[in-house]
């Protein structure tokens, strides 16, 4: 053993009941893997301190600390050495009607968080070396910036419609880039660098396996990894016998169904990062999330097989007849998620999530959970313990954004102006937060919805200023990745404090945010109406304002959003004798914007327009920017609304568009794509027109039918790898087109069903 310290990045962590230092949190280091083990720190939960235990003998130890519950009692700390033991404390509190205080809160949690730990962190002490791994015993361990330089592992497998795996392909960027795909085929060869073959499906695992270990990647990424690759390898190995141990010191993968939620996956020492799910976490919109789909937008280049009705049996041929074929479509599908990640910066926005919540990877995304990380020790340091989360009383949601209900049709010169991180800032300035609320008779300000909060004694708002200059600082410096992250952050907290699962929820909280936005929207539109100006539209922080004619609309958009920012910083003053960090930004101009009514209904339709910018065509919450309509219905709007805002006379537009898809010039746009919650089989009652499709798929293969593509015929709804014939024209009219048409129609004095062609007849 020997004195040593190393700077890491905090990847995973689990709890080994029999291991004498239970906790165990694995980081990457500049020189490789860092394995911090702990026997210090147990479970740790409060209950109130008149409470006796003493019938309970599985406690580690007892102490009194300087601490109270919200509601004011006392309370001491109870330390549990082992999970079964705290599970077994649990039930003995509940069923003798002890309450019990962060009893979920779980040990690695509560290490890294009480050391204010965002990541990164440095430990010092007695180090040892097993292979690659540095081995800390109970060392001192302190925050610290550092930034890591992580190795990947992307990974593919194809299966055979037998239930067994045909291939695994991985590609590997790190020290030594590596690229490789096992095969099984009849006998054992190398075939190349990039290729061997492996004559059962044992032997080829478990030199994946044995390799990955070598190569030893900090992070494990693909496509639906967990759910499909992962899981399926997971399953053969259990029904082949053979050891899946792809963790750090050879330990096993734990795979957990969540409901709601899906396959969760942990592995000791290893990140994994599935590529759909941390796209969406980024916010990043496609048609759909197959990996063609995305590879083609993101990379410019497809699949090697395409995803349709033909793919599998392309897979089966070239297994039996092309085996380096199928190893280059296998490969292929590692390198273009590689790929993705590292165009879309998908790696640093990982990392910068972590910096900013303090969770480790496998966490991110619950909000709840980033948000005890801040709060926790500081209520601690306050002299306080939050309530379990499942222990809180619940009362009524509090109201949404403030949506204005907006002017239907189409307006000139419309400026669309937006409050910089509006629920941010309005805790920032009215000191909105769990703990001021507790303080709210303590130097208070009474809010719109009557609520109290101390301007003295809070906790948040500090937070959110940190983070506020974290993000001014990273668009300054143009990195987007950091700039997201911490923007997804500081929007996460007032859904956080408006959730059933948050232990710091009181009505009190959310509803002081959006009714004051509500005041702040309010007070907006009055002085925008005081200067003649005419609000078209607004939806929570944004207001959609009209332009006089005689202005420069950009200068005058600028100058009118400082005169009402300064307006607001004076009646704040006045009203709550608070400073204003309120910021309203002329956000972008339409020249050109269409308001649509609701379906059947002459009211304006919310979170629904289209507009033009800088001569582009914007859709907002339109068929155009949605999945569940068809190419043909996105290709009608765009070029009806470019007629449209070109004061081209649509009706001509439509009628010709009609003509041309019932001579079949559209054809290949009447494709609909829907997912299935269930096998089609389990549909009994009401079987919809995407599931008539499934019921029609040959499908094969050890998994279920998740996703149909079909075409509406004369005879219902046909899977497109069957043969499709007798295209019903109308059904597209009526469905797809005449919808969108009637927008713009009735907003012109006419209708869909008023169009009509040379002889007066009904164009339909």
């Amino acid at each position: 053993m020997s004195l040593t310290s190393h700077r890491i990045f905090t990847l995973t962590a689990n709890w080994k009941d029999n291991d004498p230092y239970p906790l165990q949190i694995f980081g990457e280091s500049a020189s490789g893997p860092v394995l911090v083990k702990l026997d210090t720190e147990v479970f740790t939960l409060f209950i109130e301190k008149d409470k006796n235990i003493s019938f309970f003998g599985d406690v580690h130890n007892i102490k009194e600390v300087p601490l109270k519950s919200f509601e004011g009692k006392s309370v001491k700390a109870v330390y549990l050495s082992s999970q079964s033991s705290y599970f077994n404390f649990r039930r003995y509190c509940q069923d003798n009607g002890i309450r019990t205080y962060e009893s979920d809160i779980w040990p690695a949690e509560r290490y890294l968080m009480e050391r204010f730990i965002f990541g990164a962190a440095e430990v010092q002490g007695e180090s040892s070396v097993n292979g690659k791994v540095t081995t800390y015993i109970n060392p001192q361990i302190r925050s610290t910036g550092y930034r890591p330089s992580l190795d990947i592992l992307s990974v593919d497998i194809e299966t055979g419609v037998d239930g067994t795996v045909y291939s695994i392909g991985v590609d590997y960027t790190g020290s030594s880039p590596y690229q490789h795909v096992y095969m099984r085929a009849d006998h054992d060869e190398v075939i190349s660098e990039a290729v061997t073959y492996f004559s059962s499906e044992a032997s080829m695992i478990l030199k994946f396996v044995q390799d990955l270990q070598k190569y030893d990647p900090d992070v494990i990424i693909g496509w639906h990894v967990i759910g499909f690759d992962l899981r399926f390898l997971v399953k053969r190995c259990e029904k082949l016998r053979i050891p899946f141990k792809i963790g750090r010191g050879d330990t096993d993968i734990f795979l957990e169904d969540k409901k709601g939620i899906g396959t969760q996956a942990r592995i000791p020492g290893r990140i994994i990062l599935d590529g759909p799910p941390t796209l969406r976490s980024a916010f990043l919109q496609y048609k759909n999330f197959k990996l063609e789909t995305v590879a083609s937008e993101v990379l410019g280049t497809g699949k090697d097989i395409a995803s349709d009705g033909g793919k599998v049996s392309e897979i089966e041929r070239r297994f039996k007849e092309d085996k380096l074929a199928l190893a280059k479509y296998n490969l292929l599908d590692c390198t273009l998620v590689t790929e993705i990640f590292n165009k879309l910066d998908l790696f640093n926005f990982s990392i910068d999530r972590v910096i900013n919540s303090g969770l480790l990877f496998n966490k991110l995304g619950i909000s709840t959970a980033s948000f005890d990380h801040y709060m926790l020790p500081l209520f601690h340091r306050k002299g306080l313990v939050a309530p379990n989360a499942s222990d809180l009383e619940r009362e009524d949601a509090s109201a949404g954004g403030m949506v204005i209900e907006p002017k239907v049709g189409h307006h000139k010169n419309t400026a669309v102006f937006d409050f910089k991180s509006l629920y941010p800032s309005i805790i920032r300035t009215f000191k909105i937060d769990p703990f001021s609320r507790l303080n709210n008779e303590t130097d208070y300000v009474r809010l719109p919805n009557g609520s109290k909060f101390s301007r003295t004694k809070h906790l948040l708002p500090n937070i959110i200023e940190n983070l506020l200059e974290r993000r001014a600082i990273a668009k300054q410096e143009n990195n987007y990745s950091l700039n997201l992250a911490t923007k997804i952050l500081m929007n996460s907290f007032y859904g956080v404090m408006g959730s059933l699962r948050c232990r710091f929820y009181h009505s009190d909280l959310p509803s002081a945010i959006t009714e004051t936005g509500h005041w702040i929207l309010k007070q907006s539109i009055e002085f925008f109406e005081n200067r003649d100006l005419d609000v078209l539209y607004g939806d929570t922080d944004s207001l959609f304002v009209k332009l006089p004619e005689n202005k420069d609309p950009h200068k005058f958009s600028l100058q009118t959003a400082s005169d009402l920012n300064i307006y607001l910083s004076q009646l704040i003053k006045e009203e709550f004798s608070l400073e204003s960090f309120l910021e309203l930004e002329f956000e972008k101009l339409y020249s050109d914007i269409f308001f649509t009514t609701m379906r059947d209904s002459s009211s304006g339709a919310k979170k629904r327009y289209v507009g033009l910018v800088d001569g582009k065509l914007d859709f907002v919450g339109m068929e155009y920017v949605r999945s569940d309509w068809t190419e043909l219905a996105k290709k009608f709007q765009y070029e009806l609304f470019e007629n449209y805002f070109m004061q081209i006379p649509v009706e001509g537009f439509i009628k010709n568009f009609v003509e041309e898809l019932k001579n079949g010039k559209y054809n290949d746009l009447l494709t609909y794509t829907k997912r299935l919650s269930k096998d089609p089989k389990e549909y009994t009652k009401n079987v919809p027109q995407h599931v008539k499709a499934a019921l029609l798929v040959n499908h094969t293969g050890p998994y279920r039918l998740k996703e149909v593509s079909y075409i509406m015929t004369l005879k219902g709804p046909i899977p497109i790898q069957n043969e499709v014939g007798h295209i019903d024209y109308q059904h597209y009219i009526e469905k797809q087109i005449r919808p969108i048409a009637d927008q713009v129609l009735r907003s012109l004095g006419k209708d869909f069903d008023s169009l009509e062609v040379g002889d007066q007849l009904s164009l339909f």
